[in-house]
């Protein structure tokens, strides 16, 4: 094997570690992160982890004996939801850099495949032919 394309394999194989162990890394994070919102007047706080799933309901103070049950599931409701798109948007900024191009988890549709920029009408403009013609 020439030089050249032993320095390219242990470049690939170096590349290939690192995102193995920045996938590891994030995972780890995915793991430890949580997200807490606050009603008003702290009726009700709401804490949710990375994948929005309840994992903790507080009343931590009174307001809550002064409403009516209905009044006080609504706001239940909100401060989790609110609790949810912040998980949800800690989540996009941990993972979007890791996301491949052609796809992110932003926009309308997250995760959704940009197909026109991952298989273009010319193969050689997409993303699984840049670099290659180095090798």
């Amino acid at each position: 094997m020439s030089s050249s394309l032993q320095d390219q394999l242990e470049q690939t194989l170096a590349e290939y570690r690192q995102k193995r162990a920045d996938l590891q890394q994030m995972q780890e994070k995915m793991a430890e992160m949580s997200s807490t919102a606050s009603a008003p007047r702290k009726v009700v706080t709401a804490t949710v982890d990375t994948h929005g799933q309840i994992t903790g309901i507080a009343f931590p103070t009174n307001a809550y004996k002064n409403m009516a049950p209905a009044e006080l599931a609504k706001v239940v409701r909100e401060t989790v939801r609110k609790a949810q798109t912040m998980a949800r948007e800690q989540l996009v900024e941990l993972m979007e850099p890791m996301m491949p191009a052609g796809m992110s988890m932003r926009g309308k549709e997250p995760g959704k495949l940009d197909i026109d920029r991952l298989f273009p009408e010319n193969p050689e403009d997409g993303v699984f032919f840049r670099g290659l013609d180095e090798v």
